[in-house]
């Protein structure tokens, strides 16, 4: 562990450039405005930590976990901010996707780790979403970058979509810190049954799978309501479970079965309108097919398949402008 504390980085080279400004923090890394001390171009460095923050404001942060699935098993683990760094280099380059930030250069000599990106300049989705209502057109822009990215083979999935790692920049919104669902070594030709490697934020991946789409439904969810739907670990033993489907109640318990707890607020689900009262109709279903939720008509909590894919969902956000609905 160590007590290095941010204005510690200020004036520090790496390579050609040097330090200047925290311009933002995730779970596992810190990113820093860096000047070239020839050319004088702008880049941003991100670091690894030299240990894992631990923030005292939770609620304007919600950090990425790592999980190590054994089996049928999910149990929390904790890693090296290098390694995790590591990964997301390795995924980011796999892909050159105008939503997806590149990578420039990277190191990861002992001390001296870092990966050089280009300087973004805009808001993180959450800053962006408590400014105000969200246009539709952002969202079908974000949409739009996940149809691609989920078609893309050699990507496939972000694994990481949260409203801290989508950068709203006058060229449109971009992806950052991509997730990991995979070996334990990326270098691993397949994916051993045993034991797999987790990285990702469990507030918008409840199943703990690479499921991008329910993620982003989540955050749907979230901009129109301003809260989330899944917020913390619950158990199923703490709800009143007259009012939900007994499917659903099967699947949460099937989930707590392997040890995840992440999807079992789910129960406590609320229609939209409870939130926001005189939400359109036409609003409230998408919401609640974006997270594969219905409730019938004798008012039971029950589930739904929901969007297929991206593109599905992108039609439906072109629905809602057309009949004059224009934000969330």
């Amino acid at each position: 562990m160590s007590d290095r504390s941010v204005e510690d980085w200020i004036g520090a080279q790496y390579g050609d450039y040097t330090i200047q400004e925290l311009v933002g923090e995730g779970t596992f890394s810190m990113v820093f405005r860096a000047v070239d001390r020839f050319g004088g171009q702008e880049r941003a460095l991100k670091i690894p930590r030299p240990y894992i923050s631990a923030r005292e404001k939770p609620d304007e942060f919600i950090p990425t976990q790592v999980f190590i699935q054994r089996a049928d098993r999910y149990s929390p683990q904790e890693a090296s901010p290098v390694h995790i760094q590591k990964i997301q280099v390795a995924r980011t380059k796999a892909v050159n996707d105008r939503g997806l930030v590149s990578v420039d250069r990277y190191s990861f000599e002992k001390d001296k780790a870092f990966t050089r990106m280009p300087l973004l300049s805009g808001k993180t989705y959450r800053q962006y979403m408590r400014a105000g209502p969200v246009p539709i057109t952002l969202l079908r822009n974000i949409a739009s970058t996940l149809e691609r990215l989920s078609n893309n083979e050699e990507f496939g999935y972000h694994g990481d979509v949260k409203p801290e790692n989508m950068i709203v920049t006058t060229d449109g919104v971009i992806l950052v810190d991509c997730g990991y669902f995979g070996s334990i070594e990326m270098d691993e030709d397949e994916i051993y049954e045993q034991k797999a490697l987790i990285v990702t934020t469990p507030r918008y991946y409840p199943h703990l799978k690479a499921d991008d789409l329910l993620a982003f439904g989540l955050i749907l969810w979230e901009t129109a309501l301003r809260q989330p739907l899944l917020s913390s670990v619950a158990y199923s033993r703490d709800f009143e479970l007259d009012e939900v489907a007994e499917e659903l109640v099967e699947s949460v318990h099937q989930e707590e079965s392997l040890g995840n707890f992440h999807f079992s607020q789910i129960l406590d689900a609320a229609p939209p309108s409870d939130f926001r009262p005189g939400i359109p109709s036409r609003v409230e279903e998408f919401l609640l097919k974006g997270v594969r939720l219905k409730f019938r008509d004798d008012n039971i909590l029950d589930v739904v398949e929901g969007f297929e894919s991206f593109e599905e969902l992108d039609v439906e956000l072109g629905n809602l402008i057309r009949s004059g609905i224009h934000y969330l």
